[in-house]
């Protein structure tokens, strides 16, 4: 497999040093990397001062992660089983899917690079939420990587075709079953080859099963749902697959914890994912209006006259409630930072050298 198999193109070459050796990040371990460069695969670390600063800053954003294109110096060796490689530098990213990381109020966590589409998996048995899928496409938006749902597992009810309709408010739907071949074709087409799709999903809901279906050589475990409808986790790392057609896929393990990061530029997007309300509260009374307990409410009114699916609301309230959390978490650790570093050179030791 070739560096434009894994989706290189002579566009970046440009950003290489002279003396560089170009490789893609395809798996993330504990504190090192399975990097796919020249001549196969090998163990990478991310070591230097730039990247030690990150680690020390805890904003993981700054650090490799899987579908990141990067520099390295001592390949050779690496690939000879003589240590691991070392990256000298990240290339510029064409996208990065970040979270808010699990347990921490205000610290990204990156999932994925240089993706092109994300494909939010979801089951149609009776895991199915809606407002789970608003948090994926969520940070999906936020990282402005179109996304598509699968409904998989549509052999497992007798109408997918109404969960699809109701599934299309929030993005376009592939419905799908690796059972029967279902949707298969559909989805394949949505990522030609060379391009990268990145697979989120709460486990149980198929994506080893998918991933092993579009990719021979994946051989993924799988688990079934047990007796309530949930599934186990079977992926416990980020991994970077090339399908069959040449598609690239990055799994992600189910996570227990999903929250936005906030964008540091809180813009926002052209994209809203709850439009419908947006319209409708344009005919509220007060253009501050909550869509809570306001006279004068047409979104409260939308959802008594049967309009709108209360789920919805409750959705838009959840949702929105968290990112406005992130961004005051966001804000509070930028002013920590900030008075650290202003003590640090307040306090810092004099060079003694004459002032100009």
């Amino acid at each position: 497999m070739t560096l434009v198999d894994l989706g290189w193109d002579d566009r970046r070459q440009a950003q290489v040093p002279a003396d560089g050796i170009v490789a893609r990040i395809v798996a993330e371990h504990r504190g090192a990397y399975h990097a796919h460069g020249p001549g196969g695969v090998a163990w990478a670390e991310a070591t230097g001062r730039a990247f030690l600063r990150a680690t020390d800053k805890r904003d993981k954003r700054e650090l490799p992660t899987v579908g990141d294109w990067v520099v390295l110096d001592r390949w050779s060796e690496a690939l000879a089983g003589a240590g691991a490689a070392v990256i000298r530098e990240l290339l510029p990213r064409t996208s990065l899917l970040v979270r808010r990381a699990a347990g921490e109020a205000s610290l990204p966590q990156p999932l994925a690079a240089n993706v092109d589409i994300g494909v939010v998996m979801t089951s149609a048995n009776s895991d199915l939420s809606p407002a789970r899928l608003d948090r994926y496409l969520g940070i999906l938006r936020d990282s402005s990587i179109p996304a598509v749902i699968a409904l998989s597992k549509i052999d497992l009810v007798a109408d997918s075709a109404a969960l699809v309709a109701e599934l299309s408010a929030l993005a376009p739907v592939v419905a799908l079953s690796t059972v029967t071949g279902a949707g298969l074709a559909e989805l394949r087409a949505l990522v030609p080859p060379r391009h990268t799709a990145v697979l989120l999903g709460s486990s149980g809901v198929g994506k080893s099963s998918l991933l092993n279906a579009l990719v021979a050589a994946a051989d993924l475990p799988t688990r079934a749902i047990d007796e309530n409808d949930r599934g186990r986790h079977t992926t416990t790392r980020r991994e970077l697959f090339k399908a069959d057609d040449g598609s690239l896929w990055i799994d992600t393990p189910g996570m227990r914890e999903l929250a936005r990061w906030a964008r540091d530029d809180e813009e926002e997007e052209d994209d809203d994912p709850f439009d419908d309300i947006a319209e409708l509260a344009q005919a509220c009374r007060f253009r501050d209006c909550k869509h809570a307990a306001e006279p004068g409410c047409a979104v409260a009114a939308a959802v008594a006259a049967g309009e709108l699916d209360p789920a919805r609301l409750a959705s838009f309230h959840k949702l929105g409630g968290e990112h406005q959390a992130a961004v005051a978490d966001q804000k509070v650790a930028r002013r920590l930072a900030e008075t650290r570093k202003a003590k640090a050179k307040r306090y810092a030791p004099r060079s003694g050298k004459p002032e100009d």
